[in-house]
């Protein structure tokens, strides 16, 4: 049974090496694919996604067109996305640098909470239990840990935008399918008129071939 699963595990190996993740809906798809077959992303797209119009979109509350991605475009630093997080990540600096601004929210939150417990201690102490009084800053300092380890291992997912499809660009992309389709058929009618040539061209040859015998056989006579 043992030899019989191991090519089974080697198969899906390879089958994850040649697929992708879909950003947006996170379906997989294989790497030759430039569309999402679920939710019709373009991955070309990507390549040009910004995080400054992806802030400005989450500030005013709308999520159209927003894709959460593990590959920093080209207007996040990596260097000031790590340094956040190791200096300002209990305050929630990090996720205020890409847009995540409900968790860094809570971070700062955490963080006040953190500051008001080490001042009023004394006086918190007597109506709080100590596991309710630091509950919250165990999970705030667990949150900054995971995030560090997520921004060093280049999994620290950051918004980003992609372009809004104009009508134009709708119609070209309709108008290419169109095209495309029309190319196939065209390929199609094409390889049957060939095939129906050679068919018809068979007969023909062997018609001559009778003929060219037949003459031999009366020279043959005479």
């Amino acid at each position: 049974m043992k030899k019989q699963n191991k090519p089974k595990l080697r198969d899906r190996i390879r089958s994850l090496a040649n697929t992708k993740r879909c950003p947006r809906c996170g379906t997989r798809c294989m790497l030759s694919q430039n569309r999402c077959p679920e939710c019709d992303l373009i991955f070309s797209r990507l390549e040009f996604a910004s995080n400054k119009a992806a802030k400005k979109q989450l500030r005013k509350f709308n999520r159209d067109y927003i894709v959460y991605t593990k590959d920093l475009p080209k207007d996040v630093s990596y260097f000031k996305l790590l340094i956040l997080t190791l200096l300002f990540g209990l305050f929630g600096a990090q996720y205020y640098y890409v847009g995540k601004y409900e968790k860094g929210i809570l971070m700062t939150v955490s963080f006040v909470y953190l500051v008001l417990c080490t001042i009023f201690n004394a006086y918190l102490v007597e109506y709080m239990e100590t596991m309710f009084l630091y509950f919250p800053i165990g999970l705030a300092g667990m949150a900054w840990m995971v995030s560090i380890v997520y921004v060093v291992c280049r999994k620290f997912k950051v918004p980003i935008m992609v372009d809004m499809p104009t009508v134009e660009s709708v119609e070209k992309e309709e108008n290419s399918k169109k095209d495309n389709k029309n190319t196939e058929k065209i390929e199609k009618n094409t390889k049957k008129t060939v095939k129906n040539d050679k068919k018809a061209e068979k007969p023909k040859v062997e018609e001559i071939i009778e003929k060219i015998d037949k003459a031999q056989q009366k020279e043959d006579e005479t």
